[in-house]
């Protein structure tokens, strides 16, 4: 239902057929959701329910409202003032580093096809994607670039647990790394795609030692959302002092993992790698 029919139901002293679960207060603040662009408000916050049992509309949960809102002109010029505003946070960081004697390399990167990072993260509509606290715009958490750099160097470049230069670059339970793997942030106002998931024995994997992987079982389709043409700045930071070579490494092992192994979910169904 738009927001035009409920509004003429309300007039005509119906209740509507379906709400925001928020307080009054917030409600009138946001103007029941309207007032609202932010990405992550709308997949976290604004979720629709149906006031006579609060179950999710199909609508959340096919996050219908979200892709729309995306695809409306005004997306692009608010999108842009939100981009702006991160942006800028993220260079005065990578300034202050540089301030404080920090070799720090930028690499610029664009998604071949989609990624999606966060998806199994835990949500009432069990899949998501990792959204800037602030600004609601799809980032790449350090920890996740970290992590897919060191799988390169041990997996591609065979490096072992104990390697002199892996210890150097990312460190151990005991001793922080020399190099300092930052959130990757997008270059343009992103671009989602919304994709799918369909599970064809829903029993079975619920329960598979009672129900066998029958073909009578109906499919339950599962929505998440994904980022597609959208280029990324990532960016990695060291001490001076420790010289540029362990940081050249870093920057090597980072690329190989965006181009060779990828980064988040799903990269067995080609997704998550990026061309530098």
């Amino acid at each position: 239902m738009g927001r035009r029919q409920q509004l003429q139901g309300q007039k005509q002293g119906q209740p509507p057929s379906v709400i925001l679960p928020l307080p009054k207060e917030v409600q009138q603040v946001a103007d029941n959701g309207n007032r609202c662009d932010n990405i992550g408000l709308w997949l976290d916050r604004f979720l629709t329910v149906n006031p006579q049992n609060w179950e999710i509309t199909q609508d959340a949960k096919y996050r219908q409202h979200l892709m729309q809102l995306t695809r409306q002109p005004t997306w692009q010029s608010r999108g842009r003032e939100q981009l702006n505003a991160l942006q800028k946070r993220y260079e005065a960081m990578l300034k202050w580093y540089e301030q404080r004697g920090f070799a720090v390399k930028r690499i610029q990167a664009q998604p071949v096809w989609r990624f999606v990072v966060g998806l199994g993260a835990a949500h009432v509509l069990e899949t998501g994607i990792t959204l800037h606290r602030i600004f609601g715009l799809p980032i790449i958490p350090g920890s996740a670039l970290k992590g897919a750099a060191r799988a390169y160097a041990q997996l591609v470049e065979g490096k072992s647990d104990d390697d002199p230069e892996l210890v150097a670059v990312f460190g151990t339970t005991e001793q922080a790394g020399s190099v300092i793997f930052l959130d990757a942030i997008p270059l343009e106002v992103p671009k989602f795609q919304l994709d799918i998931m369909n599970p064809h024995y829903p029993n079975y994997y619920r329960a598979p030692e009672k129900n066998p992987p029958a073909d009578w079982e109906s499919p339950n389709p599962v929505f998440f959302l994904t980022v597609t043409e959208t280029p990324y700045r990532f960016a990695i930071a060291a001490r001076s002092e420790h010289g540029n070579s362990l940081l050249d490494l870093a920057e090597e092992w980072l690329k190989g993992a965006l181009r060779g192994i990828g980064i988040g979910a799903k990269t067995s169904a080609d997704y998550g790698y990026w061309a530098i």
